[in-house]
């Protein structure tokens, strides 16, 4: 059984039987916030610089809204479960409270 974070299992969850996920990886200690952090694992899946991106994750989504859900908690504790996936253009991106960012081509 695949860890429930693993790249191999997301990949399955996200329907990709070759496995070509993309990820990277947030740490809500740093500064750099998760928009940031999708926006480079979008670039590294479409080969392209995240300037050149045809996609614009505000489209689609808050990243405000996406900072805050995964953000520790006010007593301290980091959120340790969640996840939350949507598509964006030619990609599906899903992100784990975790701080992992997965990315995969729709076609």
């Amino acid at each position: 059984m695949h860890e429930p974070d693993s790249l191999a299992a997301t990949a399955v969850d996200l329907g990709d039987r070759s496995q070509t996920v993309h990820s990277a990886s947030n740490d809500p200690d740093d500064d750099e916030p998760l928009a940031r952090t999708i926006l480079d694992a979008l670039a590294e899946a479409s080969d392209r610089p995240v300037d050149e991106l045809s996609v614009r994750l505000y489209d689609v989504v808050d990243p405000d809204a996406l900072n805050d859900l995964f953000r520790p908690t006010r007593s301290g504790p980091a959120r340790d479960g969640g996840r939350v996936a949507f598509t964006l253009g030619e990609f599906v991106v899903e992100l784990h409270a975790s701080g992992n960012v997965f990315v995969r081509k729709t076609c």
